[in-house]
């Protein structure tokens, strides 16, 4: 990535902005103005920046071509996930001093070890009763939701999904597994979502 992109990330607001694709999934410019306290035309205008560093991608909404989504490419993903970890280490919830060295407390992805099969047994029901909860709560006989419905849904499960892929990277085969199908799940919600919204 070019210094030109790093300056861009780094800055607040395009960081908000990509947290806030990260954690909604698909959304819209007016939702992320909303979210990130700014102006349409300046969100439009980090979009148009994202986009241009291959960070987001826009998709026309059904058959309006004046409505479009807002997504992540998989660089911009994996930016997002970066900010965030930043974000973390800054607010001193991921780092420990050992030495006079700053030390991360997670290796990295490629060295973090894989937890015993069914570590995480008990947290994956949870999560499951949390993501079925919520699916009920949010979609449960509706015909139609807001786009106030649509934002909240990604708040609320946008944590369980991050949860899941942290489990999908660190567990063992099993946990995996159940993981990997519970985001499945939430991805499932998100697409009848996605078809209720009016």
């Amino acid at each position: 990535m070019g210094s030109d992109a790093v300056n861009l990330i780094l800055q607040q607001k395009p960081a908000r902005v990509l947290v806030t694709i990260s954690r909604e999934g698909e959304t819209y410019a007016s939702v992320i103005s909303r979210e990130i306290e700014s102006t349409f035309a300046h969100t439009t205008k980090i979009l148009t920046k994202l986009e241009d560093l291959g960070l987001v991608k826009f998709e026309q909404d059904g058959n309006d071509n004046r409505v479009k989504r807002v997504a992540l490419t998989s660089r911009g993903d994996a930016a997002a996930a970066l900010v965030e970890e930043l974000s973390d280490v800054l607010e001193g919830k991921k780092i420990t001093k050992k030495n006079g060295t700053v030390r991360r407390k997670e290796n990295k992805k490629k060295a973090a070890p894989k937890k015993p099969a069914g570590e995480f047994g008990q947290k994956l029901e949870m999560l499951k009763a949390q993501i079925e909860l919520i699916s009920k709560e949010e979609l449960g006989g509706k015909k139609s939701i807001s786009q106030e419905d649509y934002v909240r849904i990604g708040r609320r499960l946008g944590p369980y999904r991050r949860e899941l892929r942290k489990i999908m990277e660190t567990g063992g085969k099993g946990d995996m597994k159940k993981a990997g199908a519970l985001d499945g799940e939430i991805e499932t919600v998100f697409v009848e979502r996605k078809k209720l919204k009016s």
